[in-house]
């Protein structure tokens, strides 16, 4: 239902903005790992598809395998029983490549805190790419900071994204 009312409302109502982001210009494959969680990140992802949003307009795409991945972008807290598969994920991409982190939970853990099945967010592990805030960010704020990696950075980092390099031979888990 809500596909429809904004599909109605981009096509029939005057003064409502596009949401289309500019980005690459060339199609950037992106590879979702959720490594736990509520799923709200996830299904932020999946609203991206969504024609307010024109993911694949704006030069980005959800892809099946990470061998055919440009980024890969991890949901949900790092459990200990997801380190493995998110390492094999991360060593199976062609480089250059990238890690982003989406959600609070993705970047320091969120509310979950460390135990003996939770190993936290990834910041503090390895190098992240792009951190987007948020439980969960809206599609918008994940779609802009996917975008904002791809314009002409100013001097400082964008509000609200965090910018590294995780193109380094350790990979995700910093093993």
């Amino acid at each position: 239902m809500g596909l429809m009312r904004a599909v109605f409302d981009m096509a029939f109502r005057p003064g409502v903005q596009r949401m289309k982001a500019q980005g690459p210009g060339w199609p950037v494959r992106l590879f979702h790992v959720d490594t736990g969680g509520c799923n709200g990140c996830g299904m932020e992802l999946q609203a991206l598809a969504g024609a307010p949003y024109d993911m694949q307009g704006a030069g980005f795409g959800f892809t099946d395998s990470p061998r055919n991945a440009d980024m890969l972008v991890v949901t949900g807290p790092l459990t200990r029983a997801m380190a493995p598969v998110v390492q094999a994920a991360w060593d199976a991409m062609p480089a250059p490549r990238g890690l982003v982190c989406v959600g609070a939970c993705a970047i320091d853990g969120g509310l979950f805190g460390e135990n003996y099945a939770v190993m936290g967010g990834l910041e503090r592990r390895v190098a992240v790419d792009l951190a987007i805030p948020g439980c969960p960010p809206a599609p918008t704020d994940v779609l802009d900071g996917l975008s904002a990696l791809f314009r002409a950075a100013p001097a400082g980092p964008a509000s609200g994204v965090g910018a590294g390099g995780a193109d380094d031979a350790a990979g995700p888990q910093g093993a």
